[in-house]
């Protein structure tokens, strides 16, 4: 089980919850289990009562955007052929317009295809489980706290592989398409880059959500 200093350093971490704690990833294998259905139900309440957009609006307000930025960073390096100058591009703040439309798409997506609350607290627990398997196999190209991130899943992230198991479980269909279109995505970039970072990893809480949701409607429909 992890700390109660665990936990609040990954609420003050991974959301704009006011909770005060020092910086502390060793128990980041639990984001499925306590982050992720702690914002995903609030933005599934707030779906009950306003509709898609602006739950999901709630759910990347919950996650200060963090995420989003890197999502937005990464994209932009996408773009620069050249590993040093893509990564580069990472910091660059002159850059954006690939990732202005990454970030377009990626909620045109998951709002298009988002149609109940239920789906969506899958989705985040699927991003946030995805987040810690994928990370644990990956190098970081640069010190920093997607290194740290990275470090402390390396031997702790079986935990985290009970709630894909249990998403398999009820959403087969939606869970095998969207680990595979999770990993191509998160592969490109970090094939391109040479490694992972913080963005990177970013990137990837947020294409695997948006990719969850859009293929679990997707599954259901066919």
């Amino acid at each position: 089980m992890p700390s109660a200093k665990c936990l609040r350093a990954l609420f003050g971490f991974f959301t704009i919850l006011p909770v005060r704690a020092e910086l502390d990833f060793s128990c980041a294998w639990a984001l499925p289990y306590t982050v992720a259905p702690v914002i995903g139900g609030v933005a599934a309440l707030v779906m009950r009562a306003a509709g898609s957009l602006p739950a999901y609006l709630t759910l990347l307000a919950l996650t200060g955007l963090n995420h989003l930025d890197g999502l937005a960073d990464t994209a932009d390096a996408l773009m620069v052929r050249d590993r040093e100058r893509a990564r580069a591009a990472l910091e660059d703040p002159r850059r954006g317009t690939a990732g202005i439309f990454a970030v377009v798409i990626s909620v045109l997506f998951a709002t298009a295809y988002l149609k109940s609350p239920v789906q969506l607290i899958a989705a985040e627990v699927f991003s946030k489980a995805v987040a810690v398997v994928f990370a644990a196999f990956s190098q970081a190209f640069k010190e920093g706290l997607g290194s740290a991130y990275i470090n402390s899943v390396k031997r702790r992230w079986p935990l985290a592989v009970p709630a894909l198991a249990l998403l398999a479980y009820f959403f087969p269909a939606a869970t095998a398409t969207a680990l595979t279109a999770s990993l191509l995505l998160y592969y490109a970039a970090y094939k391109h880059l040479g490694g992972a970072n913080g963005d990177v990893l970013g990137y990837l809480l947020e294409v695997s959500r948006t990719a969850f949701i859009t293929l679990f409607y997707i599954n259901i429909k066919m």
